[in-house]
């Protein structure tokens, strides 16, 4: 399964969460943080690629510290990420 994330409509973390909420079909108690996010991506059978549009903009809207943890997060989870820029 590959989900792409548009940083350009990434204005807040809530932005953010809410793309994964709806991309990724997590259930209703899924919190919004990276803890949740990374123990989410963990349970699942099917492999995931996540890829990124305009990841310096969503850096930028978002904070580096949020998208540093964020990258670091997906590497634990054994995810594939991939970052265009356009």
């Amino acid at each position: 399964m590959i989900i792409t994330i548009d940083g350009l409509a990434m204005k807040k973390k809530e932005d953010f969460y809410q793309n994964i909420k709806e991309e990724l079909d997590v259930p209703e108690y899924f919190g919004n943080n990276l803890d949740a996010l990374y123990d989410f991506l963990t349970e699942q059978p099917d492999r995931l690629q996540i890829k990124f549009l305009h990841y310096d903009r969503m850096c930028t809207q978002l904070g580096a510290p949020f998208c540093q943890k964020l990258l670091k997060v997906l590497q634990d989870a054994d995810i594939l990420t991939i970052i265009e820029e356009y």
